[in-house]
């Protein structure tokens, strides 16, 4: 269960606000919502899998492996459900997704999300738990 909720309140943009226990965690969580922005994941299957990467220095780095995401549900028309930290450090992150080629008879249509932008990105360490919030552009 992804622990996110969507961010609405934003002039043609929306977003998500995501909380796990870890920042590997909180990573796999905000690229799940994000693909459950796009479709209810509940009905992709992991069928296949994508190892995507990005670089940068914190908080950034979660939106660049975010628009890896993007870029590559806009290019294989992919869609994940499921999501594995491979690396990560503070200016560095390898993912693996698991999921299938979106099918528009098998996933619902829902946000049409552009990218993931660096307005109000935020990257936090609360008493026990992260939170991240992340707005598209859609």
């Amino acid at each position: 269960m992804i622990d996110y909720e969507p961010i609405y309140d934003i002039t043609a943009d929306a977003g998500i606000r995501v909380r796990a226990k870890d920042l590997p965690s909180l990573f796999c969580s905000a690229l799940l919502a994000t693909f459950n922005e796009i479709t209810d994941i509940e009905k992709v299957e992991p069928k296949e899998e994508h190892v995507i990467e990005a670089s940068n220095v914190m908080p950034f780095l979660l939106a660049d492996i975010i628009n890896e995401a993007l870029v590559l549900h806009e290019s294989k028309h992919f869609v994940a459900s499921e999501c594995e930290v491979l690396e990560l450090r503070e200016d560095y992150v390898k993912v693996k997704l698991r999921g299938e080629t979106y099918n528009p008879e098998k996933h619902p249509s829902k946000l049409v999300i552009k990218a993931a932008t660096y307005h109000r990105l935020k990257v936090e360490k609360k008493k026990d738990h992260y939170e991240a919030e992340v707005i598209f552009d859609i």
